[in-house]
C-alpha cells in the first residue's frame, strides 16, 4: 500500500532549526533564546507554532522555561553527563592514566584538523588566548593562566569546525583539564614549567597557522606528554618533601623527650 507524503508541520520545522542552533553553540548553554515574538517574526510563522516547538524542547529538558523571563538553554544535561564521568573516574584506580591517554589522542586529532580547516578568524582567536596565557604567566596570575590555557585549547577544538569536537572539548575535556592538567601551573617547584608551556603553545599555534596537520598533532601530543610527566614528577617531589618533613619532626620530638 502506498503511503501518502505529508507536509512537515511548521512547529517541527521550527523545532529542527532551534535544535540546530543549540547544537552549533549559536544559543550557548545557560543563554536566553530570543522571545516568541522575535522568533515568529524571523521565521515568518505564528507565535503558537513557535510556542509548540519550544514546549517540545522544554519537555526534553533542552530548554528551561522561566516564568516571566522566557526560555533558557538548559545546563542540566551537560552537568548530569559530567557528573556521571566524574563518578566513573573516581572509582577507577588508573583513571589519570586513561585520562591522559584519551586527551593525548583527542587533542592530537583536533590539532591536525584545525591545521587543515582553520580560518583567519580561528587563528586570531587562538592567538588571542596564546597572548593572554603568556601575559597571565608574566603576571603570575594563576586564575587567568588556567582560564587562558583552557580557552586556548578550546579555540583549537572550535577551529576543527566540527560540532562534536567543539562540544567534547567544552564539556568533558575541560572537566578533565580542571581535574588534572590545571595542577601543572600551580606547582611551587624550582623548575618552573611555564616557559616550556609557552613554547609548546607557540609551536602548536605556528603548526596550525602553517597548515601542517602532522606537526600540529605531534606538537599537541608532546605537550600532553610533558604535562603528564611533570605532574608525576611533582607528586614524587611532594611525597619526598613530606617524608623528609616527617623525619625532621620525629627528630625534634626525640630531642624534646630527652
Amino acid at each position: 500500500m502506498t503511503k501518502l507524503i505529508r507536509p512537515q508541520k511548521i512547529s517541527d520545522q521550527i523545532l529542527a532549526l532551534l535544535e540546530e542552533r543549540i547544537a552549533s553553540g549559536e544559543y550557548p548553554e545557560g543563554s536566553r533564546i530570543p522571545p516568541e515574538r522575535t522568533l515568529a517574526g524571523e521565521f515568518g510563522v505564528s507565535r503558537p507554532s513557535v510556542r509548540a516547538a519550544l514546549a517540545v524542547l522544554v519537555s526534553r529538558k533542552i530548554l528551561e522555561a522561566r516564568q516571566g523571563d522566557g526560555y533558557y538553554v538548559s545546563s542540566r544535561s551537560q552537568q548530569d553527563f559530567l557528573q556521571s564521568w566524574q563518578e566513573l573516574l573516581g572509582k577507577h584506580s588508573h583513571w589519570e592514566r586513561d585520562v591522559y591517554d584519551f586527551s593525548r589522542h583527542m587533542e592530537g586529532i583536533m590539532a591536525a584538523l584545525a591545521a587543515e580547516r582553520r580560518t583567519e578568524a580561528d587563528l586570531s582567536r587562538i592567538r588571542f588566548w596564546l597572548d593572554n596565557f603568556e601575559a597571565a604567566c608574566a603576571q603570575n596570575n594563576l586564575e587567568h593562566q588556567t582560564e587562558a590555557d583552557a580557552s586556548f585549547h578550546q579555540a583549537i577544538a572550535d577551529a576543527t569546525h566540527n560540532i562534536l569536537f567543539g562540544h567534547l572539548s567544552g564539556s568533558l575535556l575541560r572537566m578533565l583539564y580542571r581535574e588534572t592538567r590545571s595542577n601543572i601551573i600551580k606547582t611551587n617547584r624550582a623548575d618552573n614549567p611555564r616557559p616550556t608551556l609557552i613554547r609548546h603553545h607557540r609551536a602548536l599555534f605556528e603548526a596550525i597557522r602553517d597548515g601542517n596537520g602532522p606537526l600540529a598533532a605531534e606538537t599537541a601530543q608532546n605537550h600532553l606528554d610533558f604535562v603528564s610527566d611533570h605532574i608525576r614528577a611533582d607528586r614524587a617531589y611532594q611525597s619526598r618533601s613530606e617524608h623528609a618533613g616527617q623525619l625532621a619532626q620525629n627528630d625534634l620530638d626525640k630531642v624534646k623527650n630527652w
